[in-house]
């Protein structure tokens, strides 16, 4: 996955973070990620936490 991962991504549940404004997006299972619904752009979303971020010990969902 791109960091940041492109708005329409699909992504596992985590915490998300808009790249333009820096809102905090929280996924529950996997889904596409929206558009920011706080400054409406078609901005990119970096991972905090959950299966995309970096921190995460099994990206790949094993």
């Amino acid at each position: 996955m791109a960091d940041p991962a492109p708005v329409g991504s699909d992504v596992q549940a985590g915490t998300y973070q808009c790249a333009n404004c820096g809102y905090e997006l929280g996924i529950q299972s996997v889904q596409s990620l929206p558009p920011c619904p706080k400054c409406e752009g078609p901005y990119s979303w970096n991972a905090l936490s959950g299966g995309d971020s970096p921190q995460d010990p099994y990206p790949d969902g094993r």
